[in-house]
């Protein structure tokens, strides 16, 4: 805990932060820079660079329960630490990499590292400082981990640039040893090896399965939504570049709803902000299929920059409020393994969603694919609330 000799809870938060920054943008960041350059190098098939994304997504969500024990029982510091090095190795060999298959077995190790050192084992390092003003250190690390894309596109961009994609890709694999390896070495605490008993960890108790399920349930939507959004503006009327200019917004909008949340959102509960969000998602989805039926001239310019910008806070709201509404609904003792088995199926959500979404928007069109979304949507916000009556 905080006070007792580990480092002050403010430099936790900073390093982890920056750990983030890292370790999103020279992984899920990657494809979206690189992606091109390396599938040419490698002869690879247009879009298989995306692999990158979703192998390492879905082997963290399939190591999260695991992956959560070992940060309860080792403490958070040995296992990010670990992690750091992962993410070099996987980033080395991702470099010199001559084709398709070693670069799977980058993909795998990028995987393993992920599962050790991104959002879910940064939150359960946050969870050993305690519950009180955990609320405000998740969204302060939410924040800062939100400048990821705007570190990382630019940074690579620049590398590839002036080097090619190999030595890009090694340049992350240096900061990884330089950067984050010193600050999870030295500023994530130690933790507890108390929390975990050993044996088969007890089934999840009902209400905080309902929480999984809705969670699951808004990655999802947020996942399919976020990761097509130039393509669905597009699709409700606005031209190429305005669709651009407009989806671009979501990430500000994320950033705001983090920070407003930070400054005075502990007022609330955590159960109840999430599920004004959870409610907000699927109305501001609605809102350009209902303004094209009720105004087909005027629908597009009035509508969409309401529905890009009220999506994108909600959206910056839930990032804080998954951990939050754990941590409210079992607390910080044994945070990580609880975590673990929560949110192993969040993960999955957002490796596989943009998958599914992408085809049908493009086979059904907007009008179909959103209200077939918000639907879905809402029945997380009726997961969600049968979590909270179960607590």
């Amino acid at each position: 805990m905080a006070g007792r000799g580990g480092p002050p809870p403010w430099a936790v938060v900073g390093a982890l932060g920056v750990t983030l920054i890292l370790g999103w943008g020279t992984g899920y960041f990657v494809p979206g820079v690189l992606g091109q350059a390396m599938e040419r190098d490698l002869g690879l098939p247009a879009g298989t660079s995306f692999l990158i994304v979703a192998i390492q997504l879905g082997l963290a969500g399939l190591l999260s329960p695991a992956i959560g024990r070992m940060i309860d029982r080792r403490g958070p510091r040995l296992v990010m630490s670990a992690g750091s090095f992962l993410y070099a190795a996987g980033l080395v060999l991702l470099a010199v990499a001559p084709g398709l298959a070693v670069a799977l077995l980058a993909c795998l190790v990028l995987g393993f590292a992920a599962a050790m050192t991104l959002s879910e084992a940064s939150n359960a390092a946050l969870a050993t400082l305690g519950a009180q003003g955990a609320r405000r250190r998740l969204a302060a690390l939410a924040a800062i981990s939100g400048l990821s894309a705007a570190v990382a596109w630019p940074s690579l961009a620049w590398a590839e640039q002036h080097w090619g994609w190999r030595v890009a890709v090694l340049g992350a694999a240096a900061a990884h040893l330089l950067v984050a390896l010193p600050l999870h070495a030295w500023l994530v605490p130690r933790g507890s090896r108390e929390r975990a008993p050993r044996g088969t960890p007890p089934r999840l108790p009902p209400r905080l399965r309902w929480l999984s399920a809705a969670l699951t349930v808004q990655v999802l939507v947020g996942s399919s939504l976020l990761a097509n959004m130039v393509a669905v503006v597009e699709a409700l009327g606005m031209d190429r570049a305005s669709a651009i200019f407009w989806a671009s917004l979501t990430g500000p909008a994320q950033a705001a709803a983090r920070i407003l949340d930070l400054v005075g959102g502990s007022r609330l509960r955590a159960m109840t902000v999430a599920s004004l969000a959870l409610l907000a998602m699927p109305a501001s989805i609605l809102l350009p299929v209902i303004a094209q039926l009720a105004a087909p001239g005027l629908g597009a310019a009035f509508a969409v920059p309401v529905f890009v910008l009220c999506y994108g806070l909600a959206s910056g709201v839930m990032s804080v409020m998954r951990p939050a509404t754990l941590i409210e609904l079992h607390g910080t003792e044994g945070y990580a393994t609880v975590a673990g088995k929560v949110m192993a199926p969040v993960t999955f959500a957002m490796a596989l969603a943009p998958v599914l979404f992408a085809p049908l928007l493009l086979g059904a069109g907007a009008d179909v694919a959103l209200p077939v979304i918000a639907a879905i949507c809402f029945v997380g916000f009726l997961m969600l609330r049968r979590a909270a009556r179960g607590a």
